[in-house]
């Protein structure tokens, strides 16, 4: 995790990424984005964008409300569905998915079972709870911060323990011959009846930050936020559907039916995915722009909000994020050739953008995995300092989204293919006779089926900025990360570049005087910059600095800037400047009025030699 730490600090350091509310003590899983961070999310976007729309006739944009009626997200089965199961750790109060929970770790030749706590006096109180709650009796000891809990074997679905020879009495062994747990705790009789020996029950999974066993059962966990669109408070409504529930002596359940209904007049949520709003204007859209023909597409990039169980690894996972999505209408017999089109597709532009491509990879879900509508799911993931982590998924969702709002609704939403029904009824005026093949018919008129490319913009920037980090010595060269210890003398001259595609780089060229006061080399400066920004429509630097030209380079460097050009006291007799290539270090002489082409033709994707048939990564 030493890469994520000094990204971060980078981050902070030089205006990408900051923890919201900072100064108000922050608040857990929310960040902001600096003036570097919004240029580069922005690029990122606006590459997706310029790949999934742009550069194709068949697919439109569009942009829908984030707060959503519960009708729709009832029909799309979130209501009833988007749950996860959520455990909670006894010891570090942790909330966790149980599916993401690692197994049992033991030490000593499967002997010991350590539980790791925070610190010292943590263990402490730690240890004190397990002897009295958990495991009565167990023996236990304590090295540091980790508690150890001798252990005889495992079994399937539980942990066998040592008892701790003081506490067996015979009173104790009578009332200790099964586990002394808390109810919540408690497991089947032990197959073991051994005074000596003690049970706890085991699930196949541990709290992920300390190894302790010792949970809660699991429990479903809907993931969605709800907000409520109502002039009156909903806690007002709360308060009197309560008092009317205990005037009519109503049991819990019946009280939360009663507030349920009570509320559900002004229920809205914050969605969950950007999809559904495609899915419920496929209608519209397809009325508005009738020259779209099947197969077309949707996209749409916007903020999604899961109320998630475990936020992580700064903006991997959090509860508001932005997704990039596509929802690609296709005839049923064409899904699984669109299917394998969209993997490519995505694949190839993760590879266009990245550096390091054996950090990419594409991962088929089993069919355990699919959700029950899906006939197939590739994810695109990336090898983050933590291990592999989804970045992308593209799914084959079949007709299930635009059936089920059918369902609900009563509106069919179809597609009437008009060639081929007016080519039918011209054939039949011919013929006289009447086409009656069922295949026929159904190429006319269907529900089409679904296509998604579902890409998580937050997640995307975190895997390019690892991607890009590179830590260098002073002769360029890449080296360790354990060798970017500023502290430490002997590595003076490592600094790190982050070497962005300049499509990407928040920057794409910083314009320098070679001495910061001079006031005719700035004024030069000044109108490169503004050239290049008129010209080009890009965020340009003017770095007037008070410190040396080499500085300024290396700290264009760190931010990802591609190009610098820098203005001296020749300029004023030449007309010529130096720029300069951030991956190279090359240096080159050129007329002040070439600057716009160079950078213009550094930031294309296709070379003009090549016209547009193959892309190049000039990063």
């Amino acid at each position: 995790m030493l890469a994520m730490r000094h990204l971060l600090d980078l981050c902070k350091r030089r205006g990408f990424l900051f923890q919201s509310a900072e100064i108000h003590g922050g608040l857990r899983g929310t960040y902001d984005y600096g003036p570097l961070g919004v240029e580069l999310k922005r690029n990122v976007s606006h590459e997706w964008w310029n790949s999934t729309v742009y550069q194709r006739s068949d697919v439109v944009g569009i942009d829908t409300a984030i707060i959503t009626p519960p009708a729709v997200l009832r029909a799309s089965g979130h209501v009833d569905q988007f749950t996860d199961e959520m455990v909670d750790s006894f010891l570090s109060k942790d909330r966790f998915r149980p599916d993401k929970a690692p197994e049992l770790k033991l030490n000593n030749q499967g002997k010991i079972l350590p539980i790791t706590a925070p610190d010292k006096s943590t263990a402490k109180l730690w240890e004190q709870e397990i002897r009295t709650q958990f495991a009565k009796g167990a023996m236990i000891g304590r090295k540091g911060n980790e508690i150890l809990l001798q252990v005889d074997r495992m079994e399937k679905d539980r942990i066998i323990l040592k008892r701790d020879p003081a506490f067996i009495s015979t009173d104790s062994a009578k009332e200790e011959t099964t586990s002394s747990l808390k109810p919540s705790l408690s497991s089947s009789s032990p197959s073991n009846n051994d005074a000596a020996l003690l049970q706890i029950p085991y699930r196949g999974y541990v709290d992920p930050n300390t190894n302790s066993p010792f949970l809660t059962e699991p429990r479903p966990f809907n993931l969605m936020f709800k907000t409520y669109l109502d002039p009156i408070d909903p806690i007002d409504k709360v308060i009197n559907a309560t008092l009317d529930a205990q005037k009519s002596s109503l049991d819990m359940k019946a009280t939360r039916e009663l507030v349920d209904k009570t509320l559900y007049p002004s229920l809205t949520y914050l969605r969950p995915e950007t999809a559904q709003g495609v899915f419920i204007n496929y209608m519209t859209i397809q009325r508005s722009h009738p020259h779209l023909r099947i197969p077309f597409g949707i996209a749409q990039i916007g903020k999604s909000f899961r109320n998630e169980i475990r936020l992580e690894h700064a903006i991997f996972r959090t509860p508001e994020f932005e997704q990039m999505e596509l929802e690609y209408f296709v005839a049923p017999w064409q899904a699984q050739e669109q299917f394998a089109t969209w993997r490519k597709s995505r694949m190839d532009w993760w590879r266009l953008y990245a550096r390091h491509h054996d950090r990419i990879r594409e991962r088929a879900h089993a069919p355990d995995e699919l959700a029950h509508y899906s006939s197939g799911c590739m994810d695109v993931e990336y090898l983050f300092p933590w291990g592999w982590g989804e970045v992308e998924g593209i799914a084959n969702r079949g007709d299930f989204d635009l059936s089920k709002h059918t369902e609900a609704t009563g509106v069919k939403l179809h597609y009437t293919d008009v060639v081929l029904m007016e080519e039918r009824v011209l054939r039949e005026k011919t013929t006289g006779q009447k086409e009656t093949s069922a295949e026929v018919l159904a190429r006319e008129q269907f529900t089409p089926h679904v296509v998604e490319s579902s890409c998580g913009l937050n997640r995307a920037m975190l895997a390019l900025m690892l991607d890009a980090m590179d830590i260098v010595d002073e002769q360029g060269r890449s080296v360790p990360l354990e060798d970017a210890d500023d502290n430490d003398k002997s590595r003076k001259g490592v600094r790190t570049i982050m070497r962005f595609h300049p499509r990407l780089a928040p920057i794409k060229a910083a314009v320098m005087p070679l001495i910061s006061n001079n006031k005719d080399l700035v004024d030069i400066c000044t109108s490169i910059s503004h050239h290049l920004r008129q010209e080009l429509q890009v965020n340009v630097a003017l770095e007037t600095q008070n410190t040396t030209v080499g500085r300024r380079y290396y700290r264009m460097d760190e931010i990802g800037t591609p190009w610098c050009v820098t203005v001296d006291y020749d300029t004023l007799s030449d007309n010529m400047v130096t720029i300069r290539d951030r991956d190279t270090g090359a240096q080159r002489r050129v007329l002040k009025d070439e600057v716009v082409g160079i950078i213009q033709d550094g930031l294309r994707l296709y070379p003009r030699h090549r016209g547009s048939q193959q892309a190049t990564n000039i990063a």
